[in-house]
């Protein structure tokens, strides 16, 4: 079986092929982000010179006429905003389909996909993330790390419709598989006052230590799983991440042998291709690889490739 390569094994193979594979065959796209560039320049500028002419028009008429006009520029400012946002995603994704293959070989056993994950519900069903009723996905790497089963997932959530529809999760989710055999069900949320349960088969419980019961909710239908899964080492690993990702908050879900950890963050997250930067600024295709590893190093950081303790 083939050693999992070192962070730095990573970090020096991502170098050579980032200058030897990836900026030669990205290069000659920097033409076309020009084109891309001053076309989303004219395209959200005439969008929102248009909603400001809507808002003017507005404001000098006294009739329930200019609510429609008011509505009229909120749209148009807002797809003048979007606009921008299309179009860069636009060329991110074919740049990405050019170069992911390679990038994902720098870490080993890993693939990337985009836009299909058929298996959300298992992060609504383990309470990590709410039930939604629409569901969207960005980047997905599969793949596996010291003989431990990893996907990275970047979905949006959504419930409701037209007026009504609201975002319940946008962020990273990682999924692993566990080495510790278990049959409970067990969700780490943030603290909240009331202590709901996300489940009506999971209840509330503490823990002794009483600055993680601050910070985090336990919710379990066995509360001696719970206390085997969640050691103290496993406690203080877990209140460092919100930090460590910047994520808003962390919700984690021991489930089906597997850890889901969800991770809510408005940042675009393996985002690249600036419109406004050449296309081969390294800085914005290392940060990606440091994303990337950064939640490789769970494995590590959670001693998931060890049949035991955490």
């Amino acid at each position: 079986m083939e050693e999992a390569k070192s962070y730095s094994q990573m970090r020096r193979e991502f170098y050579e092929k980032y200058t030897n594979k990836i900026v030669p065959r990205i290069r000659i796209y920097e033409d076309t982000r020009k084109t891309k560039l001053i076309t989303a320049i004219l395209i959200s500028s005439i969008l929102a010179i248009l909603g400001s002419i809507c808002a003017f028009y507005g404001f000098t008429i006294s009739s329930r006429d200019n609510r429609g006009i008011f509505k009229l520029a909120c749209i148009l400012f807002t797809l003048s905003y979007f606009s921008w946002f299309w179009i860069k995603k636009g060329f991110e994704n074919t740049i990405k389909e050019r170069i992911m293959p390679t990038v994902c070989s720098c870490f080993g056993d890993m693939s990337w996909t985009q836009g299909r994950y058929p298996d959300g519900k298992i992060f609504s069903d383990s309470c990590v993330v709410p039930q939604y009723t629409s569901e969207e996905y960005d980047d997905i790497f599969s793949g596996s790390y010291k003989d431990v089963k990893i996907e990275i997932v970047e979905p949006e959530y959504e419930v409701g419709s037209g007026k009504n529809r609201r975002v319940v999760f946008n962020g990273v989710i990682v999924k692993l598989d566990m080495n510790k055999p278990f049959t409970s069900h067990t969700v780490i949320k943030p603290n909240s006052l009331m202590h709901i349960s996300p489940s009506k088969q999971l209840h509330h419980t503490e823990l002794e230590d009483v600055e993680f019961n601050k910070k985090f909710d336990v919710f379990t239908n066995d509360e001696v799983d719970a206390r085997y899964l969640i050691t103290p080492s496993f406690m203080e690993r877990l209140k460092s991440m919100k930090t460590a990702f910047s994520a808003s908050n962390i919700s984690c879900s021991f489930y089906g042998n597997l850890l889901i950890i969800a991770l809510p963050t408005n940042k675009d997250i393996f985002s690249l291709c600036s419109l406004v930067k050449p296309i081969d600024d390294s800085k914005q295709y290392f940060q990606m690889y440091e994303e990337i590893v950064s939640i490789i190093k769970l494995i590590d950081h959670f001693k998931m490739n060890q049949k035991i303790g955490m």
